[in-house]
């Protein structure tokens, strides 16, 4: 079974303009998507799925500070009032939480061995235990070198001192080029957290919005100066003189950062909305300059130098009302997600103290003066930039929606992160009873707290379950991928699926594939018209390498034993595999797993394949993952060929009383030809070792492409019970050459 702490989980999310197949971290783009295909979601809109109403139990996460921002950890259940939609309501469960800064809490553990717990609880009815969610939020886009160097710093230092051992962190970066990428879910293995971070490139941060924001401006105002030794018709520009090409150029860059902005801005949209069904309040600790304002909300009123366009100001920019609704509706989603920011301002990192930078490249171009007093407001690297250039409204007002804080100086991080600690460590868990209806619809909560003098943060609202037919593209990956990694993943059934690995060196391709078991009861439970069968392999560092998927009406196989099979060609190596089946109409699922090696294939010599054993039994049904390229993903039927009619893997023990079973071995021949093999088979006792021959009562052989497939049939009728492993032997009488291979054979008690 994958452990979420032992995988690293890294896929991009897609654009909301452009849905487009995950895009791996390995850099490899899939084929096909793991969203429903295009054909599939043109269809007629099928009957929603009925879901009675439920009464269930509403979590609201609550931060309460003093009017100096420091947290007030005294309230009790009696201080609260809360309304749902206008609606008051009682509050039934109630938890006070205080969290140690995680190195005090280690410190303590050094000292005092016995000592574990990191959480202070009050004597109060017990909500569930609450798990605090991080995700470091990395902006690339609109960020530079050095500010990323100094985030990195940051969440190195947030890691080591402020993340207690029950908190879960994630990894998010958005890049311009690539759109959001979640390099980490949310997991409680730290280390694979550090391990994300270090791996981050700085190189795909770009950093010129603000420079091409502030540029466009200087350009702007130069050319609108009117000059003394020109005279005016009264057209636009200095003396009626059109716009140079300095300020064509700087507004096509300017328009092509306005597209930037608003595919940033859709993105983090999408991402806000997917986060909804995420449970509990999640903090996002965001590095970024951010967007400068001015490139949303245009010049500013009263700032006369970021309004006038032209000769007397005879124009002003108002903004971009398609990239205000947007930001707008960015902040509002992220509010009512239950999500809090907290923004690392990261473009003072970046700043210096070349005063006279701006005068400098006046005089390089021909015109100003060192003398000039203006630069000192103008300059790209000075302390006193008009913040309507900058991204600081725009991360302020980001924290300010959302509940989080504003921090305008990234050099003073391990203060301001003692600060997001402070916020985070002392906070309330208030419950009251919903009837929770399948409808999708928003409701508005309000907390309020009796005691003067208090600020309360707590989420805005939240959303009812829907359908999961009524999920985007973006929420079921979301959701494919929590089932993939998440051990408590909502919509999963209890079923246990067994599941195996077998792999093939055929034609020097090394191959691996998984067969699990899906018995009747758990196929019965799908009961929608479209099934998905997605199968990941994660090789030894946590890396997705490939994935596979499959969809099929499950009509036929409901309520029937079901095998599936699917491959794909890897490098050597150890590899986990995850098969998650999902039904694409309600979003149950069922997950399975398993562990395996890659050999790397033999040039020479006799190489076997992975034996699969077989049992005699019908009424099964055997389904297997198709692919446009047989001979670079897993040609089932060439390498593993056996009559579904009449034949079942056996992946656990064998049924009681199985008298034989049958084994299908792919073998490999060095410069193909025919073969002459002789065959022989071991058991070997994994309790005690003892090693006994077993009889090999029958031998087909088929020839498919460059393989032999042989089917063998041994007698199991006086093996006594036990987990024994079943070693295969093959010698090829023309050329000696040696082949092996075994695998697991559980006989259980009679």
């Amino acid at each position: 079974m994958i452990k979420r702490s032992l995988t690293v989980l890294r896929y991009h999310l897609l654009r909301p303009s452009s849905l487009v197949p995950v895009v791996l971290a390995a850099g490899i783009v899939l084929a096909q998507s793991v969203a429903a295909p295009a054909s599939a979601r043109q269809q007629a809109p099928q009957t929603p799925i009925q879901h009675e109403v439920t009464v269930a139990l509403k979590l609201i996460h609550v931060c309460v500070t003093d009017k100096k921002g420091n947290p007030v950890p005294d309230l009790a259940i009696g201080d609260f009032t809360v309304t749902d939609n206008g609606q008051p309501v009682k509050i039934t469960d109630f938890e006070r939480r205080i969290l140690r800064a995680a190195k005090d809490a280690k410190q303590e553990a050094a000292d005092k061995p016995e000592a574990k717990p990191d959480l202070v609880m009050t004597p109060v009815p017990s909500v569930r235990p609450s798990i605090r969610k991080f995700f470091l939020f990395f902006d690339l886009a609109f960020n530079n070198l050095r500010g990323v160097a100094k985030a990195k710093k940051a969440a190195f230092h947030f890691l080591d001192t402020q993340v207690g051992p029950n908190d879960e962190v994630g990894v998010i970066t958005y890049s311009a080029f690539g759109g959001i990428k979640v390099h980490e879910f949310l997991t409680g293995d730290h280390a694979k957290i550090r391990d994300a971070v270090e791996a981050l490139s700085q190189k795909a941060s770009l950093g010129r919005a603000e420079e091409i924001e502030d540029r466009y401006w200087r350009l702007i105002q130069e050319w609108s100066e009117p000059d003394p030794k020109q005279p005016s018709d009264g057209s636009a520009g200095q003396g009626g003189i059109k716009p140079p090409a300095q300020v064509i150029e700087a507004r096509a860059l300017r328009s092509e950062a306005k597209r930037l902005t608003q595919e940033f801005i859709q993105s983090l949209t999408a991402l806000a909305k997917s986060l909804r069904y995420v449970p509990d309040q999640k903090q996002f600790i965001l590095f970024s300059s951010g967007v400068p304002t001015s490139v949303i909300y245009g010049g500013q009123i009263g700032n006369p130098n970021y309004t006038r366009l032209g000769a007397g100001g005879s124009e002003v920019d108002l903004g971009d009302s398609t990239l205000r609704k947007l930001n707008e509706a960015m902040y509002r989603e992220f509010a009512v997600s239950g999500c809090t920011f907290y923004s690392f301002d990261t473009r003072e990192s970046a700043k210096g103290a070349d005063l006279f930078g701006w005068d400098i490249r006046r005089l390089e171009s021909g015109g100003g003066s060192v003398t000039s007093t203006q630069s000192l407001f103008q300059d790209s690297t000075s302390l006193f930039k008009d913040d309507k250039v900058t991204g600081r409204d725009f991360l302020k007002r980001f924290s300010d929606v959302t509940g989080g804080q504003y921090f305008s100086s990234m050099d003073q991080y391990e203060k301001n992160l003692d600060q997001v600690q402070a916020m985070t460590g002392t906070y309330y868990v208030l419950g009251y009873p919903v009837n929770e209806r399948w409808d999708g619809k928003y409701h508005e909560v309000k907390v309020e707290v009796k005691r003067k003098g208090c600020e309360v943060r707590a989420q805005a609202g939240y959303f009812n379950p829907k359908p999961y037919s009524e999920y985007s593209d973006l929420e079921k990956q979301l959701h494919l991928f929590d089932l993939a990694l998440n051990e408590r993943a909502l919509s999963r059934m209890p079923d246990k699926v067994p599941m195996t690995t077998l792999s093939s060196g055929a034609e020097g391709i090394a191959r691996l594939a998984v067969l699990a078991k899906l018995p009747g009861e758990v196929t019965a439970k799908f009961a929608g018209k479209r099934t998905e069968f997605v199968v990941i392999f994660f090789d030894e560092e946590g890396e997705i390498k490939d994935m596979v998927r499959e969809e099929t009406n499950p009509a036929s196989l409901r309520g029937r034993d079901l095998s599936f099979a699917a491959g794909a060609t890897l490098k050597p190596g150890d590899y986990s595999c995850r098969l998650v089946i999902r039904d694409m109409d309600t979003g149950m699922s069922a997950v399975a797993s398993a562990k395996a090696t890659v050999v790397k294939p033999q040039i020479t010599g006799l190489q076997l394949g992975t034996p699969l054993v077989l049992e005699a039994r019908t009424g099964c049904s055997f389904l297997s993952a198709g692919s446009k390229n047989a001979r670079e993903a897993f040609p089932w039927a060439e390498i593993y060929p056996f009559d579904s009619s009449l034949f079942s893997p056996i992946l656990k023990e064998l049924p009681p009383n199985t008298a034989s079973i049958q084994v299908v071995i792919p073998c490999a021949f060095p410069g193909g030809g025919q073969s002459e093999l002789a065959m022989s088979a071991n058991l070997v006792n994994a309790a005690s070792g003892e090693r006994s021959p077993l009889t090999v009562s029958r031998m087909d052989r088929v020839q498919k492409g460059p393989l032999e497939v042989l089917t063998l049939e041994l007698p199991t009728a006086n093996i006594a019970p036990g987990t024994y492993y079943l070693h295969f032997y093959a010698q090829d009488r023309a050329t000696g050459s040696l082949g092996h291979a075994f695998t697991t054979l559980a006989i259980p008690r009679r």
